[in-house]
């Protein structure tokens, strides 16, 4: 029998690992197949067959998810587009710049800046005001800055905080978009939407670069600082005027900007960039060494191992991987007149915070790795709706989920391939990669 010297043993080992590596030739295929199918039940059947020759390494799995997905040739230069409508928001056109590099089908996926325009402008507008602020960094990104579907000033409200989020989603299918990568910025109305939207959709977001707007929700200049936490692990850098306010008033972007980065930092939020521009009013000259550094280090976690949500709206209760699905009682009305009781007028602003927060929904979440559970906490909420990551979660071993302080399941779990996939075909978003998902009954927790 012939022996092998350990070079060459060593050398056959290396191979083997590495043909073992490799996915079976037919995946890809597999993928293609799913995606290609508009049948949903057939889509299913399609589902299980992948199931069986499904990589498990999750990088090797979102790499043949990107090659599997068709994007449709987008030459370079800009191209003009409109999403579809839906219940909550109109129809949003916006303009799409693609880099000189940008080739579909070469396996890159790229980083993506959605803007958004301040009143009287329009995308494009703003697109070329992105492109000055970025220089020669704009062929890094594709960019893409819709028309706002509301006309005149910034209005707190539904369609404000959903709109960039619609035009993230479109793109996501007509381009190879890192969704790690996907950043917000905007300017006076558009900063006003990049704080909204950012606020109600942390988890779908590297960075937020609001510029000349402050956190203004339904809950005004009381709620300025209401709603900061949700932040706490996205990377946010607001810029504004040191003298941004209308004169003779005592209150305006300036002095709200400065109660929400102070709230921030009492927060301890660790990625939260202040940047104050000294002797300037609302039209900035703004520091874009700061944006692009900002813009070409951030990254997101789609499953962070923690989060805490506050907020006053269903459609706001977006949090990095679980969702406010039922409210546990009827829409609060910011408008209705109150009876609230304070000592001294400067005490009513802090009277309104007491009674928004009392009267907000509130979802929190944790990974205990160690224990192998899911933490969760609901408040003003009947039911939620969760994702879970095989990448945080050991699904070889029970998986306990808590809700409330009440454990409502520990049972090993497998992969449900239909709803990764289903999910991954729906949002394209192939770096959060969803291995199941529950609906939860919500119980009041323990006092």
């Amino acid at each position: 029998m012939r022996t092998l010297r350990p070079t060459t043993l060593a050398a056959i080992l290396a191979l083997a690992a590495t043909a073992a590596a490799q996915p079976p030739p037919d995946a890809e295929t597999a993928l293609r197949a799913f995606f290609a199918e508009p049948d949903a039940t057939r889509r299913e059947s399609l589902a299980r067959r992948f199931a069986d020759v499904a990589p498990p390494p999750w990088d090797k799995l979102t790499r043949l998810l990107r090659r599997a997905a068709s994007y449709p040739d987008l030459p370079p230069g800009l191209h003009r587009f409109t999403t579809p409508g839906d219940d909550d928001v109109p129809p949003v056109a916006y303009v799409l710049r693609v880099p000189p590099a940008y080739r579909a089908g070469d396996g890159r996926a790229w980083p993506l800046l959605v803007g958004c325009h301040g009143t009287g402008s329009s995308g494009e507008g703003f697109l070329a005001r992105l492109l000055s602020i970025l220089g020669p960094d704009a062929d890094s990104f594709l960019l893409a800055c819709p028309d706002a579907p509301e006309k005149g000033p910034y209005r707190a409200g539904r369609v404000s905080v959903l709109y960039p989020l619609r035009v993230l989603a479109d793109v996501r299918r007509r381009a190879a978009i890192d969704a790690d990568r996907a950043s917000l910025t905007g300017y006076s109305k558009g900063g006003y939407a990049t704080w909204g939207t950012a606020l109600f959709s942390p988890g779908d977001w590297a960075a937020a670069v609001p510029m000349a707007g402050w956190p203004l929700t339904e809950a005004r200049s009381a709620g300025c600082t209401l709603y900061l936490e949700n932040l706490l692990g996205l990377a946010v850098q607001a810029h504004w005027g040191a003298d941004d306010i209308v004169p003779r008033q005592t209150e305006g972007i300036n002095t709200f900007n400065r109660q929400a980065a102070a709230e921030l930092r009492r927060l301890g939020a660790s990625r939260f960039e202040a940047i104050e521009y000294p002797g300037q009013r609302h039209a900035l000259d703004v520091r874009s060494d700061k944006v692009r550094a900002l813009l070409l280090s951030a990254r997101r976690e789609p499953f962070p191992n923690r989060f805490r949500m506050t907020f006053h709206r269903i459609h706001q209760g977006r949090a990095p991987w679980a969702r406010a699905v039922l409210a546990a009682g009827k829409p609060f009305d910011f408008d209705q007149r109150r009876v609230l009781r304070i000592r001294r007028p400067d005490q009513l602003d802090e009277a309104r915070r007491r009674l928004y927060r009392q009267e907000a929904m509130e979802l929190g979440g944790q990974f205990a790795p160690d224990s192998n559970t899911l933490t969760l906490q609901a408040r003003n909420l009947a039911e939620i709706e969760v994702d879970l990551s095989a990448e945080r979660l050991d699904f070889a071993r029970p998986v306990r989920i808590v809700v409330n302080g009440r454990t409502v399941e520990s049972a090993n779990r497998e992969v449900d391939w239909a709803v990764l996939l289903e999910t991954a075909r729906e949002t394209y978003d192939f770096q959060r990669l969803v291995a199941g998902r529950l609906r939860i009954p919500v119980r009041p927790g323990r006092r």
